[in-house]
């Protein structure tokens, strides 16, 4: 962006080094990196039955109704599965703050994890380290809990009652 920026003879944007651009640009830097969903999304489309889409055509059915009433439904195991690990990888966030701004600047990208790294590797202090970490863990877990139960309402798995 900066390059495209100078192309144009526009001043350029410090995006790592500003407070209040620091925790945007790394979300946009999150969003960008999220093939490995897209991916996950793409296998779980293909494996939809195309005899269900038969069966809505003859219904009636429309694109929306299609898309709503067949491709929704039978993707919502791996909708449930990107939430979690989205989740999870959320809670965890720790290498691109790390490696690009440090938790900098003025901590406006200190998340979780690297409060959990800084207190255990840089300030020693294990034992407070080891509790952050058993609060994450029972965080995680808890969350994960309430996603997998209320996930007996909207889930439907293929070839279930």
């Amino acid at each position: 962006i900066n390059a495209t920026l100078q192309g144009l003879g526009l001043p350029v944007i410090r995006f790592l080094s500003k407070p209040d651009l620091a925790k945007p640009t790394l979300i946009l830097i999150h969003m960008w990196a999220q093939g490995n969903a897209i991916v996950i999304f793409l296998a779980s489309l293909q494996d939809v039955p195309r005899s269900l889409y038969e069966a809505a055509t003859v219904d009636g059915a429309n694109a929306w109704h299609k898309f709503w009433h067949v491709t929704v439904p039978m993707c919502t195991p791996v909708i449930l599965f990107n939430l979690i690990m989205s989740f999870i990888n959320g809670f965890q966030n720790f290498t691109l703050p790390w490696l690009l701004t440090g938790g900098g600047p003025n901590q406006a990208t200190e998340f979780y994890a690297l409060y959990l790294y800084r207190n255990a590797f840089q300030y020693l202090r294990m034992g407070k380290a080891s509790a952050l970490a058993w609060i994450l863990f029972v965080v995680i877990l808890a969350a994960t809990i309430v996603l997998f139960k209320s996930s007996n309402r909207w889930v439907h798995y293929a070839g279930a009652d």
